[in-house]
């Protein structure tokens, strides 16, 4: 009897084991890498947001493992990890993007979105969905959202910008990035491409003039703290791109891949508003605690600046996209301020 009970107890033991490996196996842990600090900012709460909805909805058996601030590289490392599948998910931006896929640069196009509502719809219209299945087909890389990246405005120590007139010969700091270069060069300033992470020291020590970042950007980097005006101009959006591994989405399960592009809608539309939301606290910030000079562009000198520099900038991303693509895009935008207006129309109405 005591033999068969100890056997009882092995043979228990065993399936335990068994059992636990089943699960471990199950589980499968997701690497989510990307640029910005840990802490209280959208990308972060974005990401976060993400987890947990992956983690509630699959019962634990998806987990993800968050990797902010660049823990696993730049953002081009990450990107091309993604894409030789040494890691699931990662956040480009679309100046990074740009370099794996050309196309992306369409949406610099300074002054082509009047408001960020306009800009969330075409991301989830039509032409936002092609181009994330364009992604796909040109990069084998799966896109599953856009998000917004933020409105990029004006802060100098030279004087407060309010038409493009108050730009003649300044040095302005900008990306490497010839779109935006091409866009300082027609406000008749000279465009000085510098890194990120040296901005700062250069408009300190008066190496440029001026930079241009998101107001949260300029709040957080530093640029507030030794700059004596900003201008809210918000002459180009940046666009975030959430990009998976194709080969690992399509080894999920369909219920699986299912939680994961809900995630993703989620993910975009938590950094939406509080990129939204951000850019309105780091102003007021910036104007009452930092005692910056700023102002706020009316639709009006805002039509002054993209007379300035639209048609250099268009021709310049045609070069590099096509006309068709562009042309696509700017219908894209036109269909939906026409509906923001109609929406609005009919609200007032009722």
């Amino acid at each position: 009897m005591r033999i068969t009970k100890l056997a009882a107890l092995a043979a228990a033991s065993s399936l335990a084991l068994i059992a636990g490996g089943t699960a471990a196996l199950a589980q499968q842990e997701i690497r989510f890498a990307f640029e910005m600090f840990e802490g209280d900012n959208p990308e972060f709460n974005a990401a976060t947001a993400f987890k947990e909805y992956v983690e509630n909805k699959t019962n634990g058996e998806l987990t993800v493992r968050l990797f902010p601030g660049n823990q696993m590289g730049s953002v081009r490392e990450t990107t091309e990890m993604v894409q030789q599948g040494t890691l699931q998910l990662t956040l480009p931006s679309d100046g990074a993007f740009a370099g794996f896929y050309a196309p992306i640069q369409a949406w610099s196009m300074p002054y082509l979105f009047p408001s960020a509502p306009v800009a969330w719809k075409v991301m989830d219209g039509e032409f936002g969905q092609w181009m994330l299945d364009d992604i796909q087909e040109q990069t084998g890389m799966r896109a599953l959202a856009f998000s917004q990246n933020g409105f990029r405005s004006f802060m100098n120590n030279e004087r407060l910008i309010v038409s493009p007139d108050d730009l003649q010969g300044m040095r302005i700091r900008t990306m490497e990035s010839p779109v935006y270069m091409t866009m300082v060069e027609a406000l008749g300033a000279s465009a000085t491409p510098i890194a990120g992470s040296e901005a700062v020291m250069a408009l300190q020590q008066g190496v440029v003039d001026g930079l241009e970042s998101p107001p949260p950007v300029h709040l957080s980097g530093g640029a507030a703290d030794v700059a004596d005006y900003m201008t809210l101009n918000e002459h180009v959006f940046g666009l975030h791109i959430l990009v998976a591994n194709d080969d690992w989405f399509t080894s999920l399960s369909p219920d699986h891949q299912k939680v994961i592009t809900d995630a993703a809608q989620l993910f975009a539309h938590v950094e939406n508003v509080e990129k939204t939301a951000g850019d309105w606290e780091a102003i007021r910030v910036i104007a009452e605690e930092r005692g910056v000079e700023v102002h706020i562009s009316t639709a009006e000198e805002k039509a002054a600046f993209r007379d300035a520099v639209y048609e250099p900038v268009r021709n310049f991303i045609v070069e590099q996209v096509g006309e068709d693509i562009l042309t696509r895009m700017e219908n894209a935008v036109a269909e939906a301020e026409a509906e923001a207006e109609l929406y609005g129309a009919e609200t007032a109405a009722e």
